[in-house]
């Protein structure tokens, strides 16, 4: 159950574990150096050995194209970004979230 802080009226996160965790909900993570905002697109399963699946995600990732010319010859190259945030969610992928510290940010009310 989601909480509301009465002062500020902002969404208070809770720590949770990946037992917990259904198709639709919104969570936090780390990874790397930055945060990942995820929405879960499955609800995580088990497979025989009793060890959770990686779980299919959606996230948000900005691709930027720059190029370079380099003795008269031009190269281009990519830069991938993660967003932060429930609006806009462009990508999906597949997160291993055994051994992962989760915040729940938003519970699916289905």
């Amino acid at each position: 159950m989601v909480r509301y802080s009465t002062i500020l009226n902002l969404k208070i996160m809770r720590e949770v574990k990946i037992e917990e965790l259904k198709e639709g909900d919104e969570i936090v993570i780390s990874c790397q150096s930055y945060f990942k905002y995820l929405r879960l697109l499955q609800t995580p399963r088990k497979n025989v050995y009793g060890i959770f699946k990686s779980v299919k995600c959606s996230s948000v990732r900005t691709i930027t194209s720059r190029q370079y010319t380099s003795n008269g010859v031009v190269h281009s190259y990519n830069i991938y970004k993660w967003g932060f945030g429930p609006e806009g969610h462009n990508t999906n992928q597949y997160i291993n979230l055994e051994c992962r510290q989760i915040l729940l940010v938003k519970e699916n009310q289905q």
